[in-house]
């Protein structure tokens, strides 16, 4: 694996030797993100992997990913949000079993890896829950002027049309996606800005090699 192994949680066995059980790859205000964990959201496929991603890049990603994840689920836990937050459960955890290859795959891909479905749902409810709240809090509230999408529009979309699919249709014909474009947008960078100042406020070390 990508990541040294710079801090661990050791075993002492009765012989007296130290034995390594676990790799902490971060602390997120005291709470470790563990080797195990990255495993668990690569299986699942948590987090999204792009075309030709290399994988030391990927576990980096997923390092991070998971970072996010904990700031953000410490702050609804703190302010005892999580409690009254819904969300869909049965619709996450099949997402994820389908983006690990299905029932059967996930199951062989958890045992090679010798995690269990109870260590995958626990990662599961937790993103469940941050995705439930972010839709809650940012989501109903990004709005996108006529200013902004012309501006979308005229210095982004137009210069990316192909020229061999000829003229590019009209603003009113494609106000929909790039509504929806920005709209996605505008909310990762509230999320973003939300999980920057959790980290200001926190502390985040990371154990990268």
């Amino acid at each position: 694996m990508r990541f040294g192994l710079v801090l661990a949680l050791l075993l002492v066995v009765p012989a007296g030797v130290a034995e390594e059980v676990e790799r902490v790859l971060a602390l997120v205000n005291g709470v470790p993100i563990l080797a195990s964990d990255v495993e668990l959201a690569s299986i699942a496929q948590l987090v999204p992997r792009l075309p030709q991603e290399e994988e030391e890049a990927y576990r980096r990603a997923v390092v991070e990913a998971l970072v996010a994840l904990e700031l953000r689920y410490q702050d609804l836990a703190e302010a005892r949000i999580s409690q009254r937050v819904a969300y869909d459960w049965q619709r996450a955890w099949q997402k994820a079993v389908e983006q690990a290859g299905g029932p059967q795959a996930l199951e062989e891909k958890l045992a090679q890896a010798g995690l269990s479905q109870g260590d995958l749902a626990r990662l599961v409810r937790r993103a469940a829950l941050v995705e439930a709240y972010v839709a809650k809090r940012f989501a109903a509230a990004v709005r996108v002027s006529q200013a902004e999408l012309q501006a979308f529009y005229v210095q982004e979309f137009l210069p990316s049309w192909p020229p061999h699919q000829g003229p590019p249709p009209p603003l009113e014909q494609v106000r929909g996606p790039l509504e929806a474009a920005l709209k996605e947008r505008k909310l990762t960078q509230e999320v973003q800005r939300w999980t920057q100042e959790l980290a200001q406020r926190g502390e985040v070390i990371r154990y990268f090699r």
